[in-house]
């Protein structure tokens, strides 16, 4: 069994099927409306582009990881693979700062504008679900998950997918929504399985054959007590239109660029106070491939 179960419509000659070019390579691909994750709602996903581009949360991730990437010694121009890439959120941000990135998604539409987003990656379709076996061979220095194993039903299987795609020596890293506790219908509107505590992360990792657990790091603490509560928001809300515009909406100017602020701040912080301990919304980990 691999990643999930998704209908796939294999592409027995992968060639350049895009308008951008040679950066986009097809292998296979989902169904644009498959149950796992619905694209054909232009509603949605024009809110979810919006959100990525402005909100806090997406900012504020997207400078944890570069952070921790360069914390681990990754240099700027390492090729790096991102498996589950979606609409190119995090790999344009890596693009942008100076890394050889390669995108890997399963739906060509998110794929087309992952494209467009980040001008300097190069992008290949493939439904994961299948394995990583048809998948050009590349010397990739770090591969990322980025909230992708909360998705899956096998995510030691797509651990290891990516373990296979980076040279010896090669990082494996992402994150993941943390604890059970915050479990809310925003969850489930998203497609979660589960959200991960540190002792079960950890120890997900741990069973990876060929590598060694680097760090498993706490984020975004200050989001807690507002987790909490739009557990019990959403709770009261009747629709899954309603739940999703809720989970994408950016907030005001002000509040938005407040909360950037203090996620910054509780980062520095972080490396300053033993705070690897206390509870976050999201965690950040890092494993490192020794054979």
């Amino acid at each position: 069994m691999r990643w999930s179960r998704h209908e796939v419509r294999p592409d027995p000659h992968p060639v350049v099927r895009s308008t951008q070019a040679v950066r986009i390579r097809v292998f296979s691909e989902l169904r644009s409306e498959h149950e796992a994750f619905d694209v054909t709602d232009e509603r949605a996903m024009a809110a979810l582009r919006d959100a990525e581009e402005r909100h806090f949360w997406h900012r504020a991730r997207n400078e944890l990881i570069s952070e921790r990437l360069r914390a681990l010694g990754l240099p700027a121009g390492a090729r790096f693979v991102e498996l589950g890439c979606g609409g190119g959120c995090v790999s344009a941000h890596l693009s942008s700062a100076g890394m050889d990135v390669v995108g890997v998604e399963g739906h060509r539409g998110l794929v087309q504008r992952a494209a467009a987003r980040a001008p300097r990656a190069t992008f290949w379709v493939h439904d994961l679900s299948q394995g990583v076996e048809a998948l050009p061979p590349q010397p990739f220095e770090a591969a990322g998950l980025f909230d992708v194993l909360e998705h899956l039903d096998t995510p030691l299987q797509a651990l290891e997918d990516a373990r296979r795609m980076v040279v010896e020596g090669g990082w494996i890293v992402g994150t993941v929504p943390a604890m059970m506790q915050l479990w809310s219908r925003a969850d489930e509107q998203a497609g979660h399985r589960t959200r991960y505590d540190q002792g079960r992360l950890r120890a997900l990792l741990a069973s990876v054959q060929g590598c060694r657990v680097v760090e498993v790091v706490p984020f975004n603490r200050l989001l807690v007590p507002l987790l909490w509560v739009r557990r019990y928001a959403v709770a009261r809300r009747s629709g899954v239109a309603e739940v999703s515009e809720a989970n994408f909406r950016v907030p005001t100017l002000p509040i938005n660029a407040a909360m950037s602020w203090l996620l910054r701040a509780e980062r520095a912080l972080s490396g300053a106070l033993p705070l690897d301990t206390v509870d976050g919304a999201s965690l950040w980990f890092a494993i490192q491939r020794v054979q």
